[in-house]
């Protein structure tokens, strides 16, 4: 058996410099009600931004105390270089800092970025996906099935706290979700985590899963041990952690 050669190593070759850019909000929407919608303008953003499936920018804001920032990864949804604006969505759970923050921006509120970095989905290697993630992940996991047009079979599974928080989300074709709601009580992934044992993974395959550190520390320890041609596991944040770093 092969060890799984994983989709990171694609992503730290893809690596570039980071760039930072200062940017203010151009305008919010309310997507559900937890997702928060920002619009962020700036000069030369085309810099900070990378053109593979699911790619991220940090945001940057002031410490609460007034010394040094604070950082959070954000996946970038949309970029138009016409307007110069990025839009990225930002999930409150818990006592982040950043997602305090920009629930209490407004139009005007200023803030820095700084990027491109690329996503660590699987690439067109790959010849089927599977995506597993909460709602925390759901932008990244829009973000790749909107960027998807190979045809290749793709099955995303979405565990959320609240049904009230799942999207519309274009499919390609090929693809499906299905969407999992914890029940009251139930630990973050414990239903991604049942669906993953569940699961074929073929060895050509490529699988990323995204979402609280417990379960992606669970999920890594299950696959490593698979022979799967791409593999890509993140922590995006740990219960009980207000600013969780992986």
């Amino acid at each position: 058996m092969t060890t799984p050669r994983s989709a990171t190593a694609a992503t730290r070759r893809d690596r570039r410099p980071t760039v930072t850019r200062d940017i203010v909000v151009t305008a919010r929407e309310q997507l559900s009600p937890r997702m928060l919608r920002l619009t962020l303008g700036g000069d030369d953003l085309v810099a900070t931004v990378h053109d593979t499936p699911g790619a991220w920018i940090k945001l940057f804001i002031d410490e609460p105390d007034g010394f040094g920032e604070h950082g959070r990864a954000y996946t970038v949804r949309s970029f138009d270089p016409m307007r110069d604006e990025i839009t990225i969505d930002v999930f409150r759970h818990g006592a982040g800092t950043v997602a305090r923050w920009a629930h209490e921006s407004r139009i005007g509120t200023r803030a820095r970025i700084g990027g491109p970095r690329a996503s660590g989905a699987p690439t067109s290697a790959a010849t089927a996906l599977t995506l597993f993630g909460d709602e925390t992940a759901l932008p990244a996991i829009a973000a790749i099935l909107e960027r998807e047009h190979s045809g290749r079979t793709i099955a995303a599974t979405i565990e959320l706290g609240d049904d009230r928080d799942r999207q519309d989300i274009a499919l390609p074709r090929g693809a499906a979700i299905t969407w999992l709601t914890r029940g009251n009580g139930e630990r973050p992934g414990t239903q991604l985590l049942a669906a993953a044992e569940q699961a074929a993974f073929p060895r050509t395959s490529g699988v990323w899963f995204a979402g609280e550190a417990a379960s992606a520390h669970w999920f890594r320890h299950r696959l490593q041990a698979l022979d799967i041609a791409q593999l890509h596991v993140q922590g995006y944040w740990r219960s009980g952690v207000g600013d969780y770093r992986e």
